[in-house]
């Protein structure tokens, strides 16, 4: 299985947050280092999530003042 499912359940930061982070990911494809190859036209998502998981790729949230 791609996606490593105990780092799923055991992820404890605001999950909205990362499926955003994951879906800008996947806009930039092109540029993601370490990204298989022979994967590049399917399974897009669960590659991102586990690179995300693992740590591979990196996202910082900063809150918007208003």
């Amino acid at each position: 299985m791609i996606i490593p499912l105990d780092k799923l359940i055991a992820f404890d930061e605001n999950r909205y947050i990362f499926s955003c982070a994951a879906m800008k990911v996947v806009d930039k494809l092109g540029n993601i280092e370490g990204y298989p190859e022979s994967d590049k036209n399917w399974k897009v998502v669960p590659n991102i999530l586990n690179l995300m998981l693992n740590k591979s790729i990196k996202y910082e949230y900063k809150e918007e003042s208003k």
